[in-house]
């Protein structure tokens, strides 16, 4: 069956660790007739977590695509992991969905990765859906946790479904829509609404009319004369004030159970916007921004938001098409590498299961497979309509180690698999610190990492060593002063000669490096100056108090004398470099050190020891902000050398509930004995 781009609904589901995300898409998959039999995710069966990753730790790493048809429209659930480690497949799932269902345990009620994934749903300004789930949970409370909702986040939530009972009395639910019953085990036959409830349930339902009746005048209007609203107007209310981000439909029950699920889908279909209501930014050849409405009517472009190596199938590329329709065995156009190439097939997919299709519509998403050029975040298009797609809002890394290989040998085939990986997952960052001489690779916690590098010993048979980091420390001037330096050589035939004189002052922090000729007379020819250059580049790459490479210098070359027949680049290369070291001897060189602007996000209970532990660290806290619900942001600044562990002494220190997010910021000095052991230790390194 072939769908318009107003039949297609892309959702992500996202939430807190441990919400049931996976538990839910297996039951819609039931529901929807796509798998015989709904897997419980401690299994290692189901459709989500299928890696050998997945299986053994028994929680999602990936973003798993799955989707099925559903009263005559197409769904694409994008299932998300909840653990904060893998927070960048739910950025790229936002971005390939209109819409997000947000789960919430009903006993847990608002957790802190539930505040940062609705903080990046407000960032997008995209609408969403809560899913109250587990309510056959010992200590679940619809109430409690709706009321949650309403003081942790300041927008207007409607109830669409509410439970009848909870814990070990939950029954079923109540679709306030319909008014009507759906009981465990009858999932597909509505039932007339108990009499013992049926005082909550209009309590309820006024609520959802009010709400839906404010999302278009008309409906108020006539709200006013009726004193009611049809299931048609109520979910037109909806619908206009779902997609408008005026509203947050609240739906429950209880994925183990299987039930709320058959309702949540109704709801899906006949509310959540279609991709057909939204337009695109793209950057056109000219560079400025370009709408592109998501619409078959336009020319073919699409966003590649994630992508994959499979060991059968190669390398997968996950695409939203954008515009036009995307059809196999065609040619199609990599705007960043500015290369056309030939796609052959195009493929749904269930999980790990690819199913061909001829094509897709604008608003529908899919995979690729097999092309040579497409990274993640590349723009797919047609050779005569040249636009590239903004790139992913990802998170900078957070955590880093240094690796290197057990056995030289293997350090090329460690390289090589760690540079995949980070074609694959863009939180994973590799590279080599010229100054500290390692490898690092950095990602987005502990797990993280870890889960990486037991990948490579277990399937590639590669020993792998770990060490913290040498940090990148800097060396700067504090004052001017002058320097004169002649290079003289003579050993038979021509010699060597070259003779400067300069001076040197700080620049403003970031500056890094001036170079300035004021000669006047010609004492020193303008060809010779670029090797005066190369050698301060060089003296300074040298460092001068512990071997870190200098920063933030203007050297002027105020004169000199050359030979007519001994001068040569090189003789002026070495009198630039003997200056420079000269001239820093008097220069007050002071280290710097890296500082890192860090965000924690902590419960109110955990900021006394957050604040305490910072303070310990050199912190210079910048303020708080109050999240709502006890949650509490902190931010400051602080130096990188107190963070190298700090993932691991955040969870210490909260009892695994707080998470933080960092990235550089700037280079501060540093003296006295924190000085003193730095160079101490560069020097113990050197020997």
């Amino acid at each position: 069956m072939s769908f318009t781009t107003a039949d297609i609904r892309n959702i992500s589901l996202v939430g807190h660790g441990s919400t049931g995300k996976t538990s839910l898409l297996e039951q819609m998959l039931f529901v929807g007739g796509v798998i015989p039999k709904a897997e419980l995710p401690d299994s290692g069966k189901s459709v989500s977590d299928h890696t050998d990753e997945e299986i053994e730790r028994k929680i999602s790493i990936h973003t798993t695509l799955a989707g099925f048809e559903w009263h005559d429209k197409r769904i694409n659930f994008l299932d998300t992991p909840g653990v904060a480690d893998f927070v960048g497949e739910v950025v790229s799932a936002y971005r390939a969905t209109e819409s997000s269902i947000v789960l919430v345990d009903a006993s847990d009620g608002v957790q802190i990765e539930t505040i940062k994934l609705w903080r990046r749903l407000n960032n997008r300004k995209m609408p969403r859906m809560v899913f109250i789930n587990k309510l056959d949970k010992e200590r679940a409370n619809f109430d409690t946790v709706f009321d949650d909702l309403n003081e942790k986040f300041d927008k207007t939530f409607v109830p669409v479904t509410i439970p009848i009972g909870e814990g070990k009395n939950y029954k079923g639910i109540v679709n306030l829509i319909e008014n009507k019953a759906y009981l465990v085990g009858e999932t597909d036959h509505p039932i007339d609404i108990p009499e013992d409830i049926h005082d909550m349930v209009e309590e309820y339902r006024l609520k959802l009319i009010e709400s839906a009746a404010e999302g278009d005048d008309n409906l108020i209007e006539k709200y006013f004369e009726e004193g009611t609203l049809s299931p048609d107007d109520i979910r037109l209310g909806l619908k206009e004030g779902l997609q408008s981000y005026k509203i947050v439909p609240v739906l429950c029950g209880s994925s183990l159970k299987n039930n709320g699920v058959t309702s949540l889908l109704n709801f899906i279909t006949n509310i959540a916007p279609s991709p057909a209501c939204y337009t695109e930014v793209a950057v056109g050849k000219d560079s400025e921004d370009v709408d592109v409405a998501i619409s078959t009517e336009e020319k073919f472009s699409s966003f590649v938001f994630k992508t994959s190596i499979d060991q059968f199938s190669g390398k997968l590329s996950f695409v939203k098409v954008v515009s036009g329709i995307l059809k196999s065995d065609t040619e199609i156009y990599n705007s960043r590498e500015e290369k056309k190439e030939k796609n052959s097939k195009i493929y749904k997919a269930i999980g790990k299961k690819l199913v061909e299709v001829k094509e897709l519509p604008a608003g529908d998403i899919g995979i690729l497979v097999k092309l040579d050029t497409v990274k993640t975040n590349d723009t797919i298009c047609s050779s005569d309509n040249y636009i590239h797609f903004k790139q992913l809002a990802l998170p900078h890394p957070i955590y880093a180690i240094a690796v290197s290989a057990s056995s030289k040998k293997e350090e090329d085939k460690l390289n090589d698999f760690l540079h995949r990986v980070s074609e694959e997952d863009l939180t994973f960052n590799m590279e080599f610190n010229k100054e500290t001489k390692e490898n690092v690779i950095s990602g987005m916690g502990e797990l993280h990492l870890t889960i990486i590098l037991n990948t490579i010993i277990d399937k590639q048979k590669i020993g792998v060593e770990k060490r913290i980091p040498k940090i990148a420390y800097r060396e700067a001037i504090t004052k001017s002063s002058d320097a004169e330096y002649a290079h003289k050589k003579q050993s038979g035939g021509h010699g060597q000669y070259g003779k400067v004189l300069m001076s040197i002052k700080p620049l403003s922090r970031g500056s890094h490096f001036e170079f300035v000729n004021a000669i006047k007379g010609g004492s020193i020819s303008k060809g010779y100056m670029p090797g005066i250059e190369k050698g301060i580049l060089e003296a300074m790459a040298e460092g001068f108090l512990a071997g870190y490479p200098i920063d933030d210098v203007q050297a002027t070359i105020v004169d000199g004398k050359e030979h007519p027949v001994d001068s040569s680049e090189m003789a002026f290369k070495l009198a630039g470099k003997g200056a420079m070291k000269v001239a820093l001897e008097k220069a007050g060189v002071k280290l710097l050190e890296p500082i890192m602007k860090l965000k924690v996000f902590v419960t109110a209970k955990y900021i006394g020891d957050i604040l305490s532990d910072m303070s310990s660290k050199r912190a210079r806290v910048l303020g708080q902000e109050d999240l709502g619900g006890g949650i509490l942001e902190v931010d400051a600044e602080v130096p990188q050398a107190e963070l190298q562990r700090y993932s691991i002494d955040i969870k210490s220190i909260t009892s695994g509930t707080g998470s933080f997010e960092m990235e550089f910021d700037h280079y501060s000095t540093i003296s006295g004995k924190i000085a003193d052991s730095v160079i101490k230790a560069a020097e113990a390194s050197k020997e």
